[in-house]
């Protein structure tokens, strides 16, 4: 992020302040059909600054008048109610945008992702919770996702040798191979033909019961894998037009023009799209200089994406640590022949448990058809009791404990023994949920 004085005081769109930006306008209809698109230098001076807490609330209870003093001031020119209005209409059209992007081929991976809330004295994570993606975002998103694109076809046409755009290439072939014949020896009828194929098949195999949810998540985190990152890149250096197109998003052309106060790419695109309009001379920078700057720019993405994980796995470790242990349900995504990773739902964060951590009297790994399955047997807690067998297979729901331990800010996972009821009634929630598929081997 650039200097506060920058990015929350002069950079930054606050209420009743002129503010100088860059703008594109459209004339929509409610249907999002865009009629009109201009471009251009504009004055903006905003009548208030909605948290999206606000807009959610506006979006969920759209008849229902929210007290002034629940929300931020608002300039003396508008009422709440005008704004309210606004924000209902941008709801509207955004979710016309939104359908009309998947039904053209878009595809979305949503994974859990952890936020913290933070001692204000301290600033260790006193709780977390999984983020949840809300109406307002999405607003927000597709305006967002509208004017990049929009920018993008405007300076590439302009500057076909010198535009910054990013790309998002598709899958890595080897391991999306691997991902296919996955899904076919688990029975999943996914489709990896294209993007949209793929978001409609995770879209519409799954119900919408907890057990059926919880799949969807250990899948959606299996086909981000074999995902590259988008990329920043010159126009100029690549001969293929095919590869300047965006995976995910499903368009032949993209760029980052939004967020100039954290991004030094929608500084460039700036400067050029200014160009582009005759407000200043063409940057003199050659195709291979601005190529430089991309691959910087790739590399302090991936740096930045690589610290953002590694954050979040330290800021969870102080948490288990300080109010550990911490139980959740899990679920298998993976087994190995003296070992098993789980994504524990709660938290979406994934461990490995290890058969040698757990009070076992033996484990026995084998192949069912290509499913791999291992069948733990647990040392009875009376004597007198017999031992129980657990099979651990792709899709099983497992109770785990999280639990610091002596190394610092290092927590592992291990698993809860069950009792016989609770096998019996998970092995009935797996065969009545599982595909008949599943159920032959």
């Amino acid at each position: 992020m650039l200097p506060r004085v920058l990015c929350e005081e002069l950079c930054s769109l606050n209420p009743m302040t002129d503010k100088l930006t860059f703008s594109v306008i459209w004339t929509l209809t409610s249907e999002g059909k865009i009629l009109s698109e201009w471009f251009g230098r504009t004055i903006i001076r905003s009548c208030t600054k909605l948290s999206y807490e606000h807009a959610q609330s506006m979006i969920e209870s759209p008849t229902e008048k929210i007290p002034e003093q629940e929300l931020p001031p608002i300039s003396p020119e508008h009422t709440s109610a005008e704004v309210h209005q606004a924000v209902l209409n941008l709801h509207r059209i955004a979710k016309e945008l939104r359908k009309q992007r998947f039904l053209d081929g878009a595809l979305r991976l949503d994974q859990l992702k952890l936020s913290f809330t933070l001692d204000h004295e301290t600033g260790l994570p006193q709780g977390c919770h999984i983020y949840e993606y809300r109406d307002s975002n999405k607003l927000v998103e597709e305006f967002m996702l509208l004017a990049n694109m929009a920018v993008a076809h405007k300076i590439y046409r302009a500057f076909p040798e010198r535009a910054l755009l990013r790309r998002h290439p598709p899958p890595q072939t080897k391991m999306l191979n691997d991902l296919v014949e996955f899904c076919d020896q688990m029975g999943l009828p996914v489709d990896f033909t294209s993007s949209g194929a793929l978001n409609k098949s995770l879209t519409e195999i799954f119900g919408d019961d907890k057990y059926s949810l919880a799949r969807k998540e250990v899948l959606t985190n299996m086909c981000s894998r074999p995902m590259q990152m988008a990329l920043y890149f010159c126009s100029g250096m690549l001969r293929d037009r095919e590869q300047f197109r965006h995976y995910a998003l499903n368009v032949p052309l993209y760029t980052h023009f939004t967020s100039p106060i954290r991004r030094f790419p929608d500084v460039v695109v700036h400067r050029l799209l200014a160009a582009a309009l005759g407000y200043r001379e063409l940057p003199d920078v050659e195709p291979s200089v601005l190529q430089k700057q991309a691959d910087h720019c790739n590399d302090r993405r991936m740096a930045s994406k690589r610290v953002h994980e590694l954050s979040t796995g330290l800021f969870f470790a102080v948490l288990v640590k300080e109010s550990g242990p911490l139980e959740s349900e899990a679920m298998v995504l993976g087994v190995l022949n003296q070992a098993f990773d789980v994504l524990v739902l709660r938290y979406g964060v994934q461990k490995r448990i290890y058969c040698n951590a757990l009070p076992l009297r033996s484990h026995h790994f084998q192949k069912v058809g290509k499913k791999p399955v291992l069948t733990l047997v647990w040392e009875p807690e009376d004597m007198e009791q017999e031992p129980v067998q657990q099979v651990i297979t792709i899709f099983s729901l497992v109770e785990v404990v999280l639990r610091a331990e002596a190394a610092a800010l290092k927590y592992s996972a291990t698993l809860k023994q069950p009792g016989t009821e609770d096998l019996l009634g998970l092995q009935d929630k797996e065969d009545c949920d599982s595909d008949p598929d599943e159920q032959e081997d």
